[in-house]
């Protein structure tokens, strides 16, 4: 094929691979050239026009819904499940793709961050322990103990899902006093342990509201009042409990002093977070959340998406 010129070679190279189907192997032999020269071919085929293609159907919705979003919101990825006729069916729904994209981004020795969340509690029955890469190691981002009334906390059970090694806080999440907070951080199991939280490679967390049903007032963190207050500052959300307004900025918390948590810049610095969330009362917290940054993958469902789009 010596006499043929460049343009002759782009065209039969694109021809024998998209109509003949033949491998870059097969090309580069009948060609009597080596398959790094058949791939450049093959690419100045499709960047100089050569070849085109036509998708002779429309994208799917959800689809065209995610790319929109990720699109507004700078995000590096949108999910977006069915909305089920029956509100759990849809939480149940958004958290089987929320296994999945989960699962998507583990990678070998990868730093899982967890703490807890009502909406991921029902995440755990996706998940694929059998396809795990090794090395997982889920680090608790918040003291673990809730309510007895409110199991929302989820690294154990996450650990035992994916056989992960697991770094844990084995303390309240709200103490008492800021005395007391200040005497559980002075044991050195517990500073041991928030040594690992700057090195969280991934999380997954809940994206909360704020209302008086919200998971802070059924753990009984928080009342009504508390929640009227955060609400007149311009808090829209919650992530860990870390409020924030429409706009994404940071709304102060009335507790702070009292909790054991990862604090507001760890959790910004952490690369890769996932933030799953759903329903109508969830819209604004969604849309905040986005706006700090703070989230970089979103999961939920398509009316919510639908309505988050419009904010």
């Amino acid at each position: 094929m010596a006499e043929n010129n460049q343009d002759e070679l782009i065209v039969i190279a694109a021809w024998l691979y998209y109509v003949e189907r033949l491998t870059h192997e097969e090309i580069a032999e009948q060609l009597h050239m080596s398959r790094v020269s058949i791939t450049r071919l093959l690419q100045r085929a499709r960047a100089d026009g050569v070849v085109q293609f036509t998708i002779t159907r429309p994208l799917p919705a959800q689809f065209q819904l995610g790319n929109r979003i990720k699109e507004k919101y700078n995000l590096r990825s949108v999910t977006i499940a069915k909305t089920m006729s029956d509100p759990d069916d849809t939480v149940k729904e958004v958290c089987r793709y929320a296994a999945v994209e989960l699962m998507k981004h583990l990678c070998p020795n990868c730093r899982l961050g967890v703490a807890f969340s009502s909406t991921l509690s029902y995440m755990i029955e996706f998940l694929d322990g059998k396809s795990t890469p090794p090395g997982i190691i889920i680090q608790e981002l918040a003291g673990t103990y809730l309510s007895p009334n409110a199991p929302y906390g989820i690294s154990w059970r996450i650990a035992e899902k994916l056989n992960a090694k697991i770094i844990s806080l084995p303390v309240p999440v709200v103490v008492q006093s800021a005395a007391v907070r200040d005497t559980l951080l002075e044991e050195p199991s517990i500073q041991e342990a928030f040594k690992g939280i700057p090195k969280v490679d991934l999380s997954i967390v809940g994206l909360g509201y704020i209302g008086p049903n919200s998971t802070l007032v059924r753990t009984g963190h928080f009342t009504p009042d508390m929640m009227r207050e955060l609400k007149n500052q311009g808090a829209v959300g919650d992530i860990l409990l870390h409020f924030y307004d429409r706009d994404g900025k940071y709304v102060n918390n009335p507790i702070q002093e009292r909790m054991i948590i990862l604090n507001y810049d760890d959790l910004l610095r952490i690369p890769n977070v996932i933030g799953v969330a759903t329903g109508p009362e969830k819209v604004v917290a969604i849309h905040g959340a986005l706006k700090s940054g703070s989230v970089h993958h979103l999961v939920t469902d398509m009316e919510t998406a639908q309505a988050v789009l419009a904010e």
